[in-house]
């Protein structure tokens, strides 16, 4: 096939002769025979040249559990020119409402990834499938299917070049599949079947450093067996083998998140009775460097920020009080108390010059603290119980948060003013079972202009609702105060008018 293959730098690049056609390149082009067949092969390798300079894309990856190591729950996008994000509602195929059940979470939080320049979301839940959506183009791209719920966001990493979504469900199974195409490269079974297993968890994923880990809880009734037990597992992310595993707790385990400090790649876990464990994995097998006991039950996972002295690690719990450990020893930094439960993951970032610390609480407000010393910068009541993660949006300075009062609130993050509200539709159930149900987070894709939140409702649907444009679901924002204001006035009129009223008619 090939006769002769010579290189040089004057005056031809490089010289090839392929089925007897001769071909050089560089300063003159000769072909004994076909010149169209030359310039066509000319074209593709000029293209392929091209191709090798610049490569794919732009890709971000969504890492953990809120995507980052500070948990802003925020994937950056630039747009390019008539590139914009619309408001969409997707809702999948009606027929599966029928697998919801009290006490799960209708959506789970989503996974936010830009893949060759085009925004997806990865979501799934009750419904026990995977989703992909397309939120420029508004298109479903595929799903699968799972043999229970999916009750936390997947993860979405380079794997060689290749794209991958890792994401576990209640089947006691890890998935990785393409993130394109939704094609299957490898499952991994985290625990072997039993006619004796209960309760089965498992987390979000992390992904750190080309590594991945996984923590889940599994409980066996059998008299024999009979145990309760939580793992801190490495998966190879080629072929979902075990490199190693941990155990971490008794009972239920969180999400965990990680960090790279001065070469050490750092994991944090949490488990549901509010033991947090950091361990050193930078050589392979574990070794646990400190533990950190809370003084309550804990839901969220752990958020951890660099700031100009240190790198730190913030907790909340259902006590209501936030903690500020360093990420290093373990050592208490600061504890602050919010008037009722911190149910979820709290975030971080820089705002202007201050390192912040968002938390939402079930008091009704949303509390931003200064990182460094725990001081109070900001409280703002919303109008209702603050369930979600909060997302920090560092490009247009928004906080975003979800309520129980079926509102997304959006608040300007210097101040903490409400800029506006999102109305998401009722439950899917009559109630909601408050502090039972570790409900979905919305994400967001920062883009300027085209800044939009995505996020699963316990209505059903899930919503790409964009903040700098109109909106069929913005709401004109009630507080706190403004509801206060009407029980007392509610009140007024029943005291004052219905009951003597009702008095004298008897």
């Amino acid at each position: 096939m090939f006769e002769t293959f010579e290189t040089s730098l004057f005056p031809d690049l490089f010289r090839i002769s392929i089925f007897g056609f001769r071909y050089s390149f560089g300063c003159g082009i000769s072909c004994s025979r076909c010149p169209v067949f030359k310039n066509v092969l000319l074209i593709l390798l000029f293209f392929l040249f091209i191709s090798s300079l610049f490569g794919d894309e732009q890709f971000t990856g969504w890492t953990s559990i809120r995507g980052s190591p500070d948990c802003k729950g925020t994937v950056e996008w630039t747009a390019k020119d008539g590139e914009t994000l619309q408001e969409w509602h997707f809702k999948p195929d009606p027929d599966k409402s029928r697998r919801y059940k009290q006490d799960l979470a209708v959506w789970a939080s989503p996974a936010v990834s830009v893949i060759n320049g085009t925004p997806i979301a990865f979501i799934g839940g009750a419904d026990q499938t995977m989703h992909a959506i397309d939120l420029k183009n508004k298109i479903h791209l595929w799903s699968k299917i799972s043999n229970a719920e999916i009750a936390n966001s997947p993860v979405v990493a380079d794997v060689e070049g290749r794209k991958i979504l890792f994401w576990g469900s209640s089947d006691r199974t890890l998935y990785a599949n393409d993130a394109l195409t939704g094609d299957k490269i490898w499952t991994k079974e985290l625990v072997p079947p039993s006619n004796t297993l209960g309760n089965f968890q498992v987390s979000s994923p992390l992904f750190i450093n080309g590594r991945l880990f996984i923590c889940f809880f599994a409980y066996d009734k059998s008299l024999a067996r009979n145990s309760q037990k939580a793992w801190l597992m490495e998966i190879g992310t080629s072929d979902g083998s075990t490199r190693w595993k941990y155990e971490i707790s008794q009972g239920p385990v969180n999400s965990p998140n990680g960090i790279e400090i001065d070469g050490k790649i750092i994991v944090c876990t949490v488990a549901r009775k509010g033991l947090m464990q950091a361990f050193d994995v930078t050589d392979g097998n574990p070794i646990l460097l400190w533990k950190f006991q809370m003084p309550h039950e804990v839901l969220g996972s752990p958020c951890i920020c660099r700031t100009d002295s240190r790198t730190m690690v913030f907790l909340g719990s259902k006590y209501g009080n936030l903690i500020a450990v360093d990420a290093l020893n373990g050592k208490e930094l600061w504890q602050r108390m919010a008037g009722n439960w911190i149910d979820n993951t709290v975030c971080a970032g820089k705002v202007g010059k201050t390192h912040m610390v968002v938390a939402g609480s079930y008091d009704y407000n949303v509390y931003a603290y200064d990182a460094e010393d725990g001081s109070l910068i900001w409280k703002t009541p919303v109008g209702g119980e603050v369930y979600s993660a909060p997302c920090l949006v560092n490009g247009n300075g928004e906080i975003i948060v979800a309520a129980l009062n079926n509102h997304i609130y959006v608040l300007g993050s210097k101040y903490g003013n409400i800029l506006t509200s999102y109305f998401t539709g009722n439950p899917v159930w009559d109630k909601i079972a408050k502090g039972e149900t570790l409900w979905g987070s919305p994400a967001v894709v920062d883009a300027g202009g085209e800044t939009s939140l995505i996020h699963g409702s316990y209505s059903g649907t899930v919503y790409l609702l964009p903040l700098a444009k109109e909106c069929s679901l913005q709401a004109t924002a009630r507080s706190a105060k403004g509801l206060w204001i009407s029980l007392l006035l509610v009140a007024v009129v029943f005291l004052g008018v219905i009951l003597p009223v009702t008095i004298k008619l008897k």
